[in-house]
Order: structure tokens, then C-alpha cells, then sequence
């Protein structure tokens, strides 16, 4: 017997098992080092992913979805110790948010978002590998590495963004052809 909560929200609920398992599939892919490096330059798709899918499922669903892949994410690091799953937490809810009550939900506004986050990831990361341990010269890696992959993240992020919502469409539309009946 199916419960009538799961016949009502199916596509909702499909959708965010879609989403789950997007997120849990990038971040192996992250993680694992499968991922090339463009001229030196680490891809980090769960940054772009979070944004998109925070800005689409808007703060509850943004902020649990950050939640997964900041945890995802500082499985493969040693000195975040939680760092990320609260940045990624609170850039899936602030996105999301900001989708609810000020901004459009476009590409613009998406480039927007991914740009800002992309900064606070590269001075964290930045903070976190360098910058507490007061090396000479650290704010070069800012500069050379952590800044420039932040902007291969923003580049790359319509992907991301076209993946995101298209999946969103097409749950959308299954969800309006059970309403219709």
C-alpha cells in the first residue's frame, strides 16, 4: 500500500532523489581525480551544482543539498574539519532564499551567485590551506590558483545551470500532467 504523501509529491520527490544523486555523483567524480586539470587549474563542479540546485529547489531543499555535497566535499580534505558543509550549507540556503524573495531565477543571476560564491570558496580554501599557517608569500596562491579556479568554476557553471533546470522541467511537467487528471 502506497501512502498517499508519496502519490501526491512522486515527481517532487523524484526530482530531489535526481538531485541526491547528481550531487553524491560529482562529488565522487570530484573527489576521486578523475576530473582533468585545465591548465593547472582544479574543476570543482559541486560548487557551480550546489548554486544551481539551491537556486531551482530554493532555501530548505538549497540548504540540505549544500549540506550533502560540503560534506562530500570535506571528506577529501584534511584541514576543513566542517568548513565547507557549513559554507556549501549556506550557499545553497542563501541562493535559494534569494530565488524566493529578490532576484529572477536566470542565467544572469546564476553567473551572479556562482561568481560570489566562487570568491568566498577561494579565500576559505585559501584560509584554510595558507593563510592561518602564515607562510611567506602565501597570498601568491591566492592570486595564482585558488582565484583562477574560482573563475573556471564560473565559466563552466551554464552546465550546470542547463542540467539543473531541465531536470526541473521535466518533473515540473510530470507534475502537472497528474494535476491535470
Amino acid at each position: 500500500m502506497i501512502p498517499q504523501a508519496w502519490k501526491e509529491n512522486k515527481p517532487k520527490i523524484m526530482r530531489r532523489i535526481v538531485f541526491f544523486f547528481l550531487i553524491l555523483g560529482f562529488g565522487v567524480l570530484q573527489n576521486s581525480g578523475v576530473l582533468p586539470d585545465f591548465f593547472g587549474l582544479k574543476f570543482l563542479p559541486l560548487l557551480p551544482l550546489t548554486v544551481t540546485v539551491g537556486m531551482f529547489e530554493r532555501e530548505t531543499y538549497g540548504l540540505s543539498f549544500g549540506l550533502l555535497a560540503g560534506i562530500l566535499w570535506d571528506m577529501n580534505t584534511a584541514t576543513a574539519d566542517g568548513a565547507y558543509a557549513f559554507l556549501f550549507a549556506l550557499a545553497g540556503f542563501v541562493c535559494g532564499l534569494l530565488m524566493t524573495y529578490l532576484m529572477m531565477n536566470n542565467l544572469i543571476t546564476a553567473y551572479i551567485l556562482t561568481g560570489f560564491w566562487g570568491i568566498v570558496y577561494a579565500v576559505v580554501s585559501w584560509l584554510l590551506s595558507v593563510g592561518f599557517s602564515g607562510v611567506d608569500g602565501g597570498w601568491k596562491l591566492l592570486l595564482t590558483f585558488h582565484l583562477p579556479s574560482a573563475l573556471l568554476n564560473i565559466l563552466l557553471m551554464p552546465i550546470f545551470y542547463y542540467i539543473v533546470r531541465d531536470i526541473k522541467k521535466y518533473f515540473l511537467s510530470l507534475e502537472n500532467e497528474e494535476l491535470s487528471f
